[in-house]
């Protein structure tokens, strides 16, 4: 009895787990930022890099290391070639394509489910237009509102998106400038990324295998 209480216990607790979102937020404001945050853990994906010191010393580096580097990188290269030699051998240019094919079905199959099961639920896209004549600045303003409303009303119907803005202005201020921003915050859950992550892996063992009994 006891154990099946620790079997029952460990279930809901992995199941609960399960249910917990991670949520993305995803901000351009001149550079690109991404973070996710699960529960209180915020990590950033992409952020800011920071300028990378120069180093002073000028040690020149040994020629032993160079001709180890390139025997390696050799050894390296033609050990490549004889796996996918002997691999086009073994499958021929078609059973290659076929499994290319396979490859990119499974990657298009796992991206269309991850987008089907995440939530956008705030996507703003604001872009001002500036510059020294306002001529081209008119002129520019009808061409990114040919391009930025229809793409936002495409992303609206193909997407999960609960709330987004699309706003295009002018700016006819000397020493104006032209600025772009965007923000997208979204959620998905646990469950359905082992979901997607566990039917890739099932397919990725059924053409493996369909590859070596072949």
């Amino acid at each position: 009895m006891t154990t099946l209480i620790i079997i029952f216990s460990i279930l809901l607790f992995l199941f609960l787990i399960s249910l917990i979102k991670i949520n993305v937020i995803a901000e351009y404001r001149n550079k690109p930022k991404v973070t996710l945050k699960i529960l209180f853990i915020k990590v950033n994906i992409i952020k800011e890099k920071k300028a990378k010191k120069k180093s002073t010393s000028n040690k020149p580096k040994s020629q032993t290391k160079k001709k180890n580097t390139k025997k390696k990188t050799k050894k390296n290269d033609t050990k490549k070639e004889s796996k996918s030699t002997a691999l086009l051998k073994k499958q021929g240019v078609s059973g290659l394509l076929d499994i290319l094919k396979r490859l990119l079905s499974i990657a298009k199959g796992s991206l269309s489910n991850f987008f089907k099961y995440f939530i956008i639920h705030n996507f703003d896209v604001k872009v001002t237009l500036g510059g020294d004549d306002p001529s081209d600045t008119a002129l520019g303003y009808g061409a990114v509102c040919a391009v930025v409303y229809p793409v936002m009303g495409r992303l609206y119907t193909s997407l999960n998106i609960e709330d987004y803005t699309a706003d295009v202005v002018c700016d006819f201020n000397e020493d104006s400038k032209t600025t772009a921003f965007a923000y997208l915050y979204g959620s998905i859950r646990i469950i359905f990324i082992l979901k997607i992550a566990l039917g890739a892996l099932f397919k990725l063992i059924k053409t493996y295998l369909k590859m070596k009994f072949r």
